[in-house]
């Protein structure tokens, strides 16, 4: 049976990513406030028969460095890969270091390797957003800031691989960079903004011999949000490819939050007049852009989003404090845990065997939920009736029209 429980970290948590099924690495503090809680990086090892965790490392960052905001962990040569803003940002953005690496040694310490500048960061308030590594050699890392600067580097060089991507709508400058994903294959990536979604080609186009010129990637399709009545106002949350059986779906979450003094007026929108706030998952397929299913899965924005290895399950968490588990091809509902936190989660993930799901938030716990195998199970069952059901009613057409 599946179950779950809180533990108490005693930190605010930013950003989360697993090591392997049951070792998670935390990112965690106070941020630059004067509030006396340490910005660190913290590894955890998980204690399920007990309900509780370990740690196993401790990293503190220097004084007047901020919280770790976004992180992705390479198991396959066991570094760290995260965001973190270096001191002395306001008087000399130059110096601002955020993109940071660190290695796991054997002993399980981590020892930091580099630290260099990506983003031209305009404000204090600017950190990186995104830390996104794709799967397949050659490996590409997206680098994102709240800048609304995307830039793709080659992995482990770290040197550029495209052209700078801004993501600064010219008609729209409320325009914000929000996610990036890589499809499992490498062939291609995701850029979500909150107004527009855009696939870019990961194929490189060549230069002459000996020309270390860089060109921007090719853009191969964009999807945009579904259409509103003008006094609504709809934005992109988050984007992900599908694995697996899924690998030829793409995943989006929209939020939907009404304008003042949209209550109660007609509209010809697709949203329900009853339904004011809203966040819709909706599944694209990848080849000709067309939208497959569409549910609404909470009546509060999605705050954050993850797909499982095997592309079966996805997971979400609502700023109502609630986490859901859906089945990834049909998007039923698999699992729902009400007030799963006190504040708004900042990082849920799938562990790599897809035996748990973790959250993490700002009131300084984790939720570590244990997925049994009825859950699977479950939604493999959904899928076959599903596909019975297809072939039944092609059966009956086929016998029908002779």
């Amino acid at each position: 049976m599946t179950h779950h429980y809180s533990i108490e970290f005693g930190t605010p948590i930013y950003c989360c990513a697993f090591i392997d099924s049951r070792k998670i690495i935390l990112g965690a503090g106070g941020g630059t406030t004067k509030s006396g809680i340490t910005n660190k990086l913290t590894i955890i090892q998980l204690d399920p028969p007990n309900k509780s965790s370990n740690v196993t490392t401790e990293f503190n960052l220097e004084k007047g460095e901020d919280v770790p905001m976004s992180m992705e962990f390479d198991r396959s040569n066991k570094q760290l890969i995260c965001g973190i803003n270096a001191p002395l940002l306001s008087s000399s953005p130059e110096k601002n270091l955020h993109l940071r690496t660190f290695s796991l040694e054997k002993n399980q310490q981590l020892k930091s390797k580099t630290a260099q500048r990506v983003l031209t960061y305009e404000s204090e308030d600017n950190y990186q957003r995104i830390t996104c590594l794709s799967d397949q050699a050659p490996k590409l890392l997206a680098v994102g800031g709240t800048n609304n600067q995307l830039d793709l580097l080659n992995y482990p060089s770290l040197r550029p691989a495209f052209n700078t991507i801004w993501c600064t709508e010219k008609e729209d400058h409320k325009s914000q960079l929000l996610a990036v994903d890589f499809h499992p294959d490498g062939s291609q990536f995701l850029v979500g903004s909150s107004r527009h979604v855009k696939l870019f080609s990961t194929k490189r186009k060549l230069s002459k011999k000996g020309s270390k010129k860089i060109f921007p990637p090719d853009l191969i399709r964009q999807f945009e949000p579904p259409s509103t009545s003008a006094n609504q106002n709809t934005s992109f949350r988050n984007v992900m490819y599908g694995r697996g059986i899924n690998s030829k779906t793409v995943y989006t979450i929209v939020n939907h939050l009404p304008n003042k003094g949209d209550y109660g007026r007609k509209s010809n929108s697709i949203w329900p007049r009853s339904d004011q706030r809203k966040a819709v998952l909706i599944s694209w397929n990848l080849d000709d852009g067309q939208q497959r299913r569409s549910k609404m899965i909470s009546t509060k924005p999605v705050t954050s989003f993850d797909i499982s290895s095997s592309g079966k399950l996805l997971a979400f968490s609502s700023s109502d404090l609630s986490i859901g588990i859906l089945d990834a091809s049909s998007l039923r509902s698999l699992l729902s845990i009400l007030h799963a936190h006190e504040f708004p989660v900042t990082s849920i993930k799938f562990s790599p065997d897809e035996e748990r799901v973790v959250s993490c938030s700002a009131d300084m716990t984790i939720r570590v939920i244990e997925l049994d195998k009825s859950i699977l199970d479950r939604s493999s069952k959904q899928l076959f009736i599903l596909i019975s059901l297809i072939i039944l009613l092609i059966g009956f057409l086929i016998k029908f029209l002779n």
